[in-house]
């Protein structure tokens, strides 16, 4: 789950070795001394030159190579997983870079991070969300150059956090949290039936109400567009990034790839400031019911849980509001206004109502 490739390259290879254009590990007395009029590269782990890390080593004038780093291959990672790393990108005809997921048996890969040139002199932090995948998988970061090559290409001190999945145990907090079926791992009982399987077995995923879950893999399930009042234009759903560079996410929630469907709204042009496109949940029944002396009382705990990612830099607001009215805004629940980063981000509101809401 970590490698500063000063031991070894911990199972990360080269594609294509020896086509002229090859990742390879080394320090940076292995990077050639008229490397492009470059002074010599830090480790970014010690700080000095004789740290290793993995670099872009070319030799040939062919017009299309590509250099592409293969990591392990992982059986699954929980919710929580992201993916760290430090890249070096520096010279006038540098290029681009991809970092991209692979499945087993998938042709088509899901980009998770990209860089299209120059970022200067100096080591840059990605951090990647790769949230739980089901599936064997292996990441791979791709080198692209059209015939000019100019620059240091590097990658160093690669980790992976909060992605295993949790263990099992013979009991858990009777409340609290629901024992796994098979896996025998402890969930919190937020997490039954919110289209995550956060178990690893599925079994908190199982005996839920799909009529009050949708995770727009197949459309809008019971879900509505506005088409009156303050609406001006629609949500779309779509799978892979968004269209517009730097918005949106990489990849949806449910699938944690490119196949997978989310909605997103476009702000760009031709929207203006503050347009807005508003989705409609189905009626619900009201979340009290008289107890005893007249006196309100919960019936149930209900709570509305969902994943957004708000990114770009000229995100203005996403806001949920509950409504007993047919038309209206109705009350604010909740708002986020401005960048979030490239992340989906999980929240849960607890809804109160003695009236049909929505």
């Amino acid at each position: 789950s970590e490698c500063d490739f000063e031991d070894s390259s911990c199972g990360w290879y080269e594609l294509t070795p020896g086509d002229g254009f090859d990742w390879i590990r080394g320090s940076s007395e292995n990077v050639p001394p008229d490397y492009y009029d470059h002074p010599p590269l830090p480790d970014h782990t010690t700080n000095n030159t004789k740290g290793h890390f993995m670099f872009i080593l070319k030799n040939s004038s062919s017009l299309y190579p590509n250099a592409v780093l293969r990591g392990p291959w992982f059986l699954q990672s929980a919710s929580g997983c992201t993916m760290t790393f430090w890249h070096y990108n520096s010279g006038i005809s540098v290029g681009a870079a991809d970092v991209y997921l692979r499945f087993k048996g998938v042709q088509n890969k899901t980009v998770i991070w990209t860089t299209l040139y120059n970022q200067g002199r100096r080591w840059n932090q990605v951090t990647v969300q790769l949230g739980r995948i089901t599936q064997p998988f292996q990441i791979s970061l791709a080198k692209i150059s059209l015939g000019v090559f100019d620059g240091v290409s590097a990658f160093d001190d690669v980790s992976f956090k909060n992605c295993s999945m949790p263990p099992a145990v013979t009991v858990c907090p009777n409340y609290t949290h629901f024992h796994c079926v098979h896996t025998k791992a402890c969930v919190e009982r937020l997490q039954l039936c919110d289209l995550v399987d956060d178990c690893g077995d599925g079994s908190d995923e199982e005996g839920c109400s799909p009529e009050i879950q949708c995770d727009f893999e197949d459309g809008l399930c019971n879900w509505k567009q506005e088409t009156s009042g303050e609406d001006v234009f629609d949500w779309t759903l779509i799978h892979g990034p968004t269209p517009t560079l730097n918005t949106g996410p990489w990849k949806d929630h449910t699938l944690g790839n490119s196949s997978g469907h989310y909605l997103y709204i476009e702000s760009s042009l031709p929207q203006g400031f503050q347009d807005t496109a508003v989705l409609l949940s189905p009626v619900f029944q009201p979340a009290y019911q008289p107890g005893k002396d007249g006196v309100w009382s919960y019936q149930h705990h209900c709570a509305f849980r969902f994943h957004y990612c708000m990114f770009g830099s000229h995100v203005f607001s996403l806001a949920v509001y509950q409504r007993t009215t047919a038309t209206g805004r109705g009350l604010l629940l909740w708002a986020k206004y401005g960048d979030q980063g490239n992340l989906w981000h999980r929240n849960t509101l607890h809804l109160h109502s003695a009236q049909p809401f929505q």
